[in-house]
């Protein structure tokens, strides 16, 4: 009994520093990041992750956007290309205004959440991101993309390098980063040709073909 006692309170003191080592340990931080590079004859870009505000100043109000992308001023915006409800906060800063001599281009497709940053704001050289409107600091935002077709880097006058805005301390503080791939080239995934969709089709069906006369001996 009594080491059955001293096990329980062994065990409780484990789960109390465990508890206390959860308490002192620092909260994850969010971060987002656009990836823009060359796939096939389009330029695409692919940002991800999550936007903490909570350090950011208050919001400027709700906007509609469209995603585009404009090196010269430092802006870029991804997801839908049809007018979408966004919110913008201010306070980023960063180490360019502008990350390419480029102006300003529409993409010819895009989906996802509405999510952008422009370096020049008010107050001057500090900048600010864009969410969708209600977005909630520090959750997930998935998967957004914008392609503009035929294009090339050069095209759209976009420097390739990692351009990171940053903003907040501690438990507030969080990137915002803009990779532009140098000389990337990404070939998308051929799509098979009606021939091949033929041959593939042809050996599955020999297969299923196999597969039933195996049964009928192994019944027979």
């Amino acid at each position: 009994m009594a080491l059955r006692k001293r096990m329980t309170g062994a065990a409780a003191l484990g789960a109390a520093m465990l508890t206390g080592f959860g308490l002192c340990a620092p909260p994850a931080q969010a971060a987002y990041t656009i990836k823009i590079e060359q796939v096939g004859s389009d330029v695409m870009a692919t940002g991800a992750g999550s936007i903490n505000y909570t350090a950011l100043a208050p919001p400027f109000g709700d906007e509609v956007d469209t995603s585009l992308i404009a090196a010269s001023d430092g802006a870029v915006i991804i997801g839908p290309t049809t007018p979408t409800d966004d919110t913008y906060y201010g306070g980023v800063t960063g180490p360019a205004i502008a990350f390419g001599s480029g102006g300003e281009f529409f993409p010819n497709s895009g989906d996802g959440p509405i999510v952008g940053l422009g370096a020049q704001a008010v107050p001057p050289n500090t900048g600010i991101v864009a969410v969708p409107q209600g977005y909630v600091s520090g959750a997930y935002l998935g998967t957004s993309t914008a392609t503009w077709s035929g294009a090339t880097l050069v095209s759209l006058g976009l420097t390739p390098g990692t351009y990171v805005w940053n903003w907040g301390s501690g438990a507030t503080a969080d990137t915002f980063t803009i990779d532009i791939a140098a000389g990337s080239f990404r070939t998308p995934p051929p799509i098979p040709e009606p021939a091949t969709w033929a041959m593939m089709l042809l050996g599955l069906a020999g297969l299923a073909l196999v597969r039933a006369r195996r049964g009928v001996a192994a019944f027979g």
